[in-house]
Order: C-alpha cells, then sequence, then structure tokens
C-alpha cells in the first residue's frame, strides 16, 4: 500500500512538472506579447491624454537658441545643449541624446509650447494611466498598468507623482518612458504588473490542470496499458530461452515431482524442494508460481497469467507479483543454479539442465 502511495505520488509530481513547463513557455510567450503591445500603445496613449492643451490658445514668442542633432551626433548620442531664457534669467542645459530622442514632440518650437502647457496645466498621472489601461483593456489585457510622471524646475530638482496603482510599482516592470517641454523637463514612465493569472486564459489554465489529472488517471489505468501492450507486441513475438541441454518433460513415481536438475527436485504436492539432505519448503503461493512456471510452454508466464493464477479473486497487484518473483528467486538460489529472468511483462524460468517430470 505505501508503494502504491509513493508510486501516485509520482506521478502526480510528474504531472505538476509537465504542467509547469507548459505553463512557464505560455506565460513568457504572452508576456512577450502583451509588453509588445504596451510598448505600442503607450506613446499613442499619452497623445491621447495631452489633447486637452489643444483647447488652449498659446501666444508666445521664444527666444534663445537649441543646437539641433544632426546625423554625427545622432550617431555618437551626445548631450544636446539648449540655452533658454526666462523670467530666472538665461541658461543653457545639457540634456542627455537617450531623453532628448525620446520627446513626444519632434520639432523644437513645439516642445517649447509645450513647456508653457505644463506650467499652465500639468499633466495628470491618473488620467495618463487611465487613456494607458483602457486601450489595452480594449485589447484583452487584465493586468494593471502604473504612470510615474517626474518633473525637472528650472533648477533641475525633480519632483514625482504617480498614479493611483503606485503600490504595485515594485512590483512592475518598467516599459516605456517618453519626456515633454523643450528641456525634457517632465518624463512620463508607464510600468505593467503582469501575475501569471493575468497573463494566462481560462483555457491554458484549465490545459495545465486537465495535464496534472491525465497523469494521476495514467497510475489508476497502468495495469490496463500493460495489458493491451502485452496482446499488441509481446504476444506475437517468439519468445528464445537460453538452455544448455533440451528440456525433457517426465513424471517420478509420485506424482506432481519435477526434477529440476541432477539429484534437485521438486515436489509441488508437499512444496518441498530438495537436494539430498537439503530441504526448503515453499509457501503456498511461491509453489504455485514454481509449479506454474514449469506446467507453462517454453516456462513462461506474463503479469496477467501470474496475477491470475495466484489471486484469481483480482486481488493482485504489481507490487505483489514482484515481491514474490523475488522471493521465489532467493529459495530457489538457496538449493539450485535456476532462475527466474524477467523481459517486458514476461518471466520465464531459466534451466541450465533437464527437467524431468517422472510418469505415476
Amino acid at each position: 500500500m505505501k508503494k502504491d502511495w509513493k508510486l501516485l505520488l509520482m506521478y502526480a509530481f510528474i504531472g505538476i512538472v509537465a504542467a509547469g513547463v507548459a505553463g512557464c513557455f505560455l506565460y513568457k510567450h504572452r508576456l512577450k506579447f502583451w509588453q509588445m503591445q504596451a510598448r505600442s500603445v503607450f506613446p499613442v496613449a499619452l497623445q491621447e491624454g495631452l489633447q486637452k492643451w489643444k483647447e488652449i490658445d498659446v501666444h508666445r514668442s521664444m527666444s534663445g537658441n537649441v543646437r539641433l542633432p544632426d546625423d554625427s551626433v545622432g550617431m555618437e548620442k551626445k548631450p544636446i545643449k539648449v540655452s533658454l531664457e526666462s523670467e530666472y534669467g538665461k541658461r543653457d542645459y545639457w540634456i542627455p541624446y537617450e531623453k532628448y530622442s525620446r520627446n513626444i514632440e519632434q520639432a523644437f518650437e513645439l516642445r517649447g509650447i509645450c513647456s508653457y502647457l505644463l506650467h499652465v496645466s500639468p499633466p495628470n498621472a491618473d488620467s495618463l494611466n487611465m487613456f494607458w489601461k483602457n486601450r489595452l483593456a480594449a485589447m484583452g489585457f487584465s493586468g494593471t498598468t502604473v504612470v510615474r510622471i517626474s518633473v525637472s524646475d528650472w533648477q533641475e530638482r525633480e519632483s514625482y507623482t504617480y498614479s493611483a496603482d503606485s503600490s504595485y510599482l515594485s512590483k512592475s516592470d518598467s516599459l516605456s518612458v517618453y519626456y515633454i517641454g523643450c528641456r525634457c523637463e517632465v518624463g512620463v514612465t508607464g510600468y505593467l504588473y503582469h501575475p501569471w493569472w493575468t497573463v494566462l486564459s481560462w483555457k491554458e489554465m484549465a490545459l495545465m490542470v486537465a495535464l496534472i489529472v491525465s497523469c494521476i488517471l495514467l497510475f489508476f489505468m497502468r495495469g490496463y496499458v500493460y495489458r493491451v501492450y502485452y496482446r499488441l507486441f509481446v504476444k506475437e513475438k517468439h519468445i528464445v530461452i537460453e538452455k544448455e541441454v533440451p528440456v525433457v518433460v517426465g513424471r517420478e513415481s509420485r506424482p506432481h515431482t519435477y526434477r529440476l536438475e541432477e539429484g534437485v527436485y521438486f515436489d509441488a504436492d508437499s512444496r518441498l524442494l530438495k537436494k539430498g539432505d537439503d530441504v526448503v519448503k515453499l509457501a503456498p503461493l511461491l509453489a504455485r508460481l514454481l509449479q506454474g512456471f514449469l506446467d507453462a510452454e517454453n516456462y513462461t508466464l506474463s503479469n496477467d497469467e501470474i496475477l491470475h493464477l495466484l489471486w484469481p479473486d483480482g486481488s493482485g497487484t504489481q507490487d505483489k507479483l514482484y515481491q514474490n518473483i523475488k522471493r521465489l528467486r532467493n529459495y530457489l538460489s538457496k538449493i539450485s543454479i535456476c532462475t527466474v529472468e524477467g523481459e517486458k511483462f514476461v518471466y520465464h524460468l531459466k534451466i541450465h539442465r533437464s527437467i524431468k517430470e517422472y510418469p505415476a
């Protein structure tokens, strides 16, 4: 019984491992897809969230100069110099090329207008996050999005605001960051939180559960699988048994007495193995098993034949079969050189001398 439980746990463990591997593959594949979608949607959602600025009239002239990047600067990714003048005076800013190239507006004049609008009407993290989340939800994503807005003032001191879901920030993956303003003074960063139960579909999770259940059912069906395999593949094969001398069967003066080899006899009625003065008495099951081998064609029995021979009521198990085969081997080794050898779902009694069953 303990061995059956251990075997059942092993089958269940195999199912869990297989389901885990399949789930991990599906999760990584689906996660990669949603990250790609989130990156492509984020700048669109950001533009949508800043549409309100178009309703604000701007009348303003710009002064100062900016050194726009040319191809060589772009290739070398050198910082970009931006000179601006305001009520705080004139000042030069060196903006990292990576930030400059990820500005939401490409034209410097539009970036200047954005700087003014940022001062008049700062962007709201919750609003931007809502536009992004709604677009992803329309595509079928059920995870959580987080938006962080960083603002750098004229003295380049930064402050941060977060959307309402900022509690997930430590668990989230940073996907995209875009900048607004001529100094790239406002940075908008999008985060995506995606636990596996929000990435995998119900069908995929049901598939993993079915994989575990199938492995457990295989434990209970293994006997049937053995029988089908034996009938389809083993029965048709010719079993070759190695013998040193051809076997001749005859009967001794007493019924059901067999000679296994020179000087070694098996009395099936008294369940005794004899060799001179040495006598070994077999248990009823072992005596019936040994006689079954001796009476069988080619001294070969399949697993099912052994189970039916020893336990005709169907109470036999593979573990009981293995234990009795092992015990019979041990008893034979004490008094004879005969042994029991196993192949795929069959066992045969290997004889190195002739067997004779003498007539009564």
